[in-house]
């Protein structure tokens, strides 16, 4: 499978996401329709009718479903992935800290599918990266030999931090995410060393897990991604390797704690 038009589905169901998200239940077999659509909807995916007709036809008419499918042409070839069916859906704009934080774009990957939830404001190249940084995890979740229930923080961050090198050799710096500037190499090695190395081996269901991850309470904000980008770009500096050389390697060692 590969990029899925899903505008169709929008279009026959008049936007109303619950509808859509009915075409999905082969994909999530033990939730309901309102359930994936509550989840998704965690990650950026439009909540209202009117937001999906609306949206659906512009994002349409900047044929945003063509320029995903060619990119990922480009992707599977170059990092040898995986068929998997990649859903586009609009964002929900009216989440102000989506378009503060991520200009209005996000994305959500599994092994096996994967989201991307897009505002009528991004760019060609905006989408081009976010499918660039999702398809990325795909491809490391599949070849990385270790189950994503299995993931630590440590594997999360590499995971993050490896996608977001993906996007910045092939667009460049300024097409990376906001966050990607927050801290200055002195601190992102501060926060490696205090924060995120002490707690590397916490298992993805955990709650300090997710609040390193995107830094919630006492700690810097999305700290765990800085950091995954921080480390990442460090050994890529250092073995002279690209992204796509690295998907199999153990966290460990593009951590060089092996």
């Amino acid at each position: 499978m590969a990029v899925v038009r899903t505008d169709r589905w929008i279009a026959e169901s008049q936007g109303d996401p619950f509808k859509v998200c009915k075409y999905l239940i082969k994909h999530f077999p033990t939730a309901s329709a309102a359930e994936i659509h509550h989840h998704l909807s965690m990650f950026g995916m439009y909540r209202s009718a009117k937001q999906g007709r609306e949206l659906g036809k512009k994002l349409f008419a900047k044929d945003v479903w063509e320029i995903a499918a060619n990119e990922l042409e480009l992707l599977q070839s170059e990092w040898n992935g995986p068929s998997v069916p990649i859903f586009i859906f609009p964002s929900d704009i009216a989440n102000t800290d989506l378009m503060l934080d991520f200009n209005g774009k996000s994305g959500l990957s599994y092994a096996d599918k994967l989201f991307l939830f897009i505002s009528p404001y991004n760019t060609e190249t905006e989408i081009k990266a976010l499918l660039t940084h999702e398809y990325n995890h795909v491809c490391r979740l599949n070849k990385y030999p270790k189950r994503e229930q299995q993931y630590t923080l440590l594997d999360t961050i590499i995971l993050e931090g490896l996608a977001e090198m993906a996007v910045e050799e092939r667009f460049g710096k300024a097409s990376t995410s906001l966050w990607t500037s927050l801290y200055s190499d002195t601190q992102l090695n501060k926060l490696w060393k205090e924060i995120i190395y002490p707690k590397r081996n916490y298992v993805k269901e955990s709650e300090i897990h997710e609040e390193v991850l995107y830094g919630f309470g006492d700690t810097p904000h999305m700290a765990g991604y800085c950091v995954g980008y921080y480390v990442v770009r460090n050994f890529l500096k250092r073995t002279n390797l690209q992204p796509g050389d690295i998907l199999t390697l153990p966290s460990t060692e593009i951590a060089q704690l092996t």
